[in-house]
C-alpha cells in the first residue's frame, strides 16, 4: 500500500517539473523579430472634424479619438443638433435650401463662396453694409458696365436681395390682418423742387419747411419712413419700361418713391442700415382717351433734356406728392430688396402698388426726349429682373 502511494507521489512531482519545460521549448520556436513586442499596425482615428489631419500613409503622430472634442455649439448657430460641420473661420455663413428638400425647412451651413469673384451671395435677413458703388453704368447688356455686370462695379448688386422681381397674385402670402398703409403730409407743399437730370433718370428732390416733409407708416412697417425723392423708369415703347413686373405683364412707366427711416437723421444715414428704406413703386398705363396733360407737372421735364441738368421748380409752381400718385388706398405686395441702380444696396423694403396710374402718350414722350450722357434718348433704363431666391412677397 505504501509502495503504490509512493509511485504516485513520484510521477505526480516528475509531471510539475516536465510541464514547463516543455512549454518554454515551444516558445523558443517562436521567429526572433529583434522587437520587445510584435509591431502592431496603426490605428487610424475617426473624426468628423474637418481641421483635423491625418496622414494618408499612417505613419506620424494620431490623436486618440477621445481627445478629439467637438466644440460646444453656440444658441446663435442654427444648425442639426445631430450634424455639426465646423470649417475655417475665413468662411461665410449662408442660409441655402439643399437641393431636392422642402424649401420650408432649410439650415444654416459653412461652405465656400462658389460665385463669381467679387459678389455678395446675401445670408439671411441680417444683410452686410454694401460699400459704395460706382455711378458709371449702363442699362445696354452688351456694354462692360451692362446689368449682367454691375457687380464688378458694386459688389453687392450680385447678391440674393435684388430688386426688381416677378410679382406674382397667385403666389403672393395674402396678409389679412394688417394695418393701414398711411402717407401723412401727402398735401403738404414745398419750398421748391429741384428737378435733375442725372443721366440715368428724371429726379424730383422736395426741400422742405422742417415739419413739412411727408413720412409714410403702417403696412409692413415698423415706423415712420420720411420722403426723399422721385424719379422714373421708362421703356422706348408702350409695351416695356417698369422694373417690376405684374402677373407677368410690363408696364410702359414705373414711379419710385423714395423714404428713409427716421430713427435716422438723414437719407445718407439711413441707406445702409437693414431697416433704413422704403421704395413705393407705381405702374403707369397709357391713357388712349385723352392725349393732353393729365400730370401737369410733366410740363417741366423740358427744362432737363440735356444730361446732368437741373432746374429748380419755384414755390409758386411746386406741387403736392397728391397730384402725382393721389390717395393711398391700393392693394399693393410688399418684399425685401434692393436699390435697382449701383450700389444695389439691399436695405430696401418694398411697396409696390398692384393699381397702376395714367399717363397719356403727349406725357410719356416727355420722358423719352431726355438725353443720357451719351447724347441718345434715355429710354429702357429699367433693370431686368433678379431671381427671388429664399424671399417671400406679400400681398397686402
Amino acid at each position: 500500500m505504501r509502495l503504490a502511494r509512493g509511485v504516485q507521489q513520484w510521477i505526480l512531482l516528475n509531471t510539475l517539473i516536465l510541464l514547463p519545460w516543455v512549454s518554454c521549448n515551444k516558445l523558443d520556436t517562436i521567429p526572433d523579430s529583434g522587437e520587445d513586442f510584435p509591431r502592431l499596425g496603426a490605428r487610424r482615428s475617426v473624426s468628423f472634424r474637418e481641421d483635423v489631419h491625418h496622414e494618408e500613409d499612417g505613419e506620424g503622430p494620431v490623436r486618440p479619438l477621445y481627445r478629439q472634442r467637438v466644440p460646444p455649439i453656440s444658441s446663435t448657430t442654427s444648425v442639426n443638433r445631430d450634424f455639426y460641420f465646423p470649417g475655417p473661420t475665413t468662411r461665410r455663413r449662408v442660409t441655402t435650401v439643399p437641393t431636392g428638400s422642402n424649401p420650408d425647412f432649410y439650415f444654416d451651413y459653412l461652405r465656400d463662396e462658389s460665385r463669381q469673384p467679387g459678389r455678395s451671395s446675401g445670408a439671411g435677413r441680417d444683410r452686410p453694409r454694401a460699400a459704395e458703388g460706382g455711378t458709371e453704368f449702363s442699362y445696354n447688356e452688351k456694354d462692360k458696365n451692362g446689368p449682367t455686370n454691375w457687380y464688378r462695379i458694386a459688389p453687392q448688386c450680385g447678391g440674393r436681395y435684388q430688386s426688381p422681381i416677378m410679382l406674382n397674385t397667385s403666389s403672393a402670402m395674402y396678409v389679412r390682418n394688417k394695418r393701414p398703409l398711411q402717407l401723412v403730409g401727402q398735401t403738404n407743399l414745398p419750398q421748391a423742387i429741384r428737378l435733375q437730370n442725372d443721366g440715368h433718370s428724371a429726379k424730383f428732390t422736395y426741400v422742405w419747411n422742417e415739419g413739412d416733409r411727408p413720412y409714410i407708416r403702417g403696412g409692413p412697417l415698423k415706423t415712420k419712413y420720411f420722403f426723399e425723392q422721385f424719379h422714373f423708369h421708362w421703356g422706348s415703347n408702350d409695351t416695356l419700361g417698369s422694373e417690376h413686373v405684374l402677373d407677368y405683364h410690363r408696364f410702359p412707366m414705373e414711379l419710385h418713391l423714395v423714404f428713409y427711416n427716421g430713427l435716422y437723421s438723414s437719407f445718407e444715414d439711413a441707406r445702409n442700415e437693414v431697416d433704413g428704406l422704403v421704395v413705393v413703386g407705381m405702374f403707369y398705363e397709357m391713357y388712349d382717351r385723352f392725349n393732353e396733360q393729365l400730370n401737369t407737372w410733366t410740363r417741366f421735364l423740358q427744362e432737363v433734356i440735356t444730361p446732368e441738368s437741373t432746374f429748380t421748380i419755384q414755390f409758386i409752381d411746386t406741387f403736392p406728392l397728391y397730384d402725382v400718385i393721389g390717395d393711398v388706398e391700393w392693394p399693393y405686395f410688399s418684399y425685401e430688396g434692393s436699390l435697382t441702380t449701383p450700389p444695389c444696396l439691399e436695405t430696401v423694403t418694398w411697396i409696390v402698388s398692384a393699381k397702376p396710374l395714367l399717363i397719356t402718350a403727349k406725357e410719356i414722350r416727355e420722358f423719352r426726349r431726355i438725353r443720357t450722357r451719351s447724347g441718345g434718348p434715355m429710354m429702357n433704363n429699367f433693370r431686368p429682373v433678379q431671381k427671388l431666391y429664399n424671399r417671400r412677397v406679400f400681398r397686402y
